[in-house]
């Protein structure tokens, strides 16, 4: 999903109607990458439910109220299953699409804040900051998307669960209902085209070959933020492994592969790849860099994911060295131009996990961050 952060306007600042402001401060974490006849677990985080949560009409129903002056729009009407898309250049004006198109949101249900005890959403009430947003997705939206999917969102994929909520005019006029869905955060919080419903779509995260993952300077952790390659990096990928094949796919009922036994599986398939993807094992030994993989953990291989990324690395100090440039070509490791070892296999084989950085759980939340 760490994701940069970015500035979002406020919501009083909506300059269109019915208008869902941007993501804020959107962070996903990806940990727990280990080295070669180890394996890797691409890990993010969604915000746990910390509260109840209210609803107008039921999941399936969207109620406005009588006497409503605000204009109706396809944000307004949307339903439990709608789909929404919009142009990066006009996120005021989401319209409805169908699922099976590219879109940037999937409404899983409403949270009516007219029916909250007090006044802070009342008629009168002016419209909640984008902290407060962040707030309510946090306490309503998890529960909802959970009942939605029947508890089928991967809290270590691509997906998560977000916010859209009304612009400052439609609240003004009186539009009270917030709809909480899943979107598939991209870098600097701009929300990614993603098709298909959630709930029949493999949520792993899996990069095109060749693809270069962030890099954390302050922890030398990767993000899950795709970045040119001439841009500090943690790892660049070198193929996508579809487990399914192997393992059993998301409606077999098939148990799920302890990561040993995914290990011994990918052990057979990431080296040569790799190889392949340099050109040749020459190649590859002149970067010195490692080759490693991802692995599907439980709560993930129940919610339906099953591809991997194999992918070269560094570890360094608990974390991962600073790559820059594509490793096909020149890479810089931590600044320097790597050695090449005399003699010995490609890149090089460390029998133990990297640590985690310091200070990460996988317990670790996303930051809040209401969503558009």
């Amino acid at each position: 999903m760490s994701a940069s952060d970015v500035d979002s306007p406020d919501p009083a600042e909506d300059p269109a109607d019915a208008a869902p402001a941007p993501r804020v401060g959107a962070v996903r974490l990806v940990s727990v990458l280990v080295a070669v006849l180890v394996g890797a677990v691409v890990a993010g985080a969604v915000i746990a439910a910390r509260g109840g949560y209210s609803e107008t009409g039921g999941l399936d129903e969207t109620v406005i109220g009588e006497g409503s002056s605000y204009a109706e729009t396809d944000f307004t009407r949307s339903r439990s299953g709608d789909c929404l898309n919009w142009n990066d250049d006009d996120p005021g004006a989401p319209v409805k699409v169908p699922c099976t198109a590219p879109h940037r949101f999937e409404v899983a249900g409403t949270v009516d804040t007219a029916q909250f005890p007090g006044s802070e959403f009342g008629a009168a009430a002016p419209i909640p900051t984008a902290e407060r947003f962040a707030e309510i997705r946090d306490e309503q939206c998890s529960v909802i998307v959970d009942r939605y999917l029947g508890g089928g969102l991967d809290p270590q994929g691509r997906l998560s669960v977000g916010l859209m909520y009304p612009s400052k005019t439609q609240w003004e006029r009186g539009a009270r209902v917030l709809r909480c869905g899943i979107e598939q955060p991209g870098p600097k919080g701009v929300h990614q085209e993603f098709a298909g419903r959630a709930v029949d779509s493999d949520q792993s995260f899996a990069w095109p070959d060749g693809t270069c993952i962030g890099y954390a300077e302050e922890t030398r952790k990767p993000t899950t933020e795709p970045v040119n390659c001439a841009e500090p990096h943690a790892f660049q990928t070198t193929g996508t492994v579809d487990l399914s094949q192997r393992f059993g796919a998301r409606d077999s009922n098939r148990p799920w592969p302890a990561a040993e036994e995914q290990n011994r599986y990918l052990r057979t398939l990431c080296p040569n790849q790799t190889n392949r993807f340099f050109g040749g094992p020459q190649k590859f030994r002149s970067t010195t860099l490692n080759v490693q993989w991802s692995v599907i953990s439980e709560v993930s291989w129940n919610a339906g994911s099953r591809r991997v990324v194999c992918y070269v690395a560094l570890p360094d100090r608990g974390g991962f060295a600073k790559l820059v440039g594509d490793a096909r070509q020149q890479v810089l490791i931590n600044g320097k131009i790597p050695v090449p070892p005399a003699q010995g296999p490609p890149g090089r084989a460390l029998p133990t996990p990297v640590p985690v950085a310091p200070g990460y759980s996988p317990n670790d939340q996303e930051a809040p961050a209401p969503a558009g």
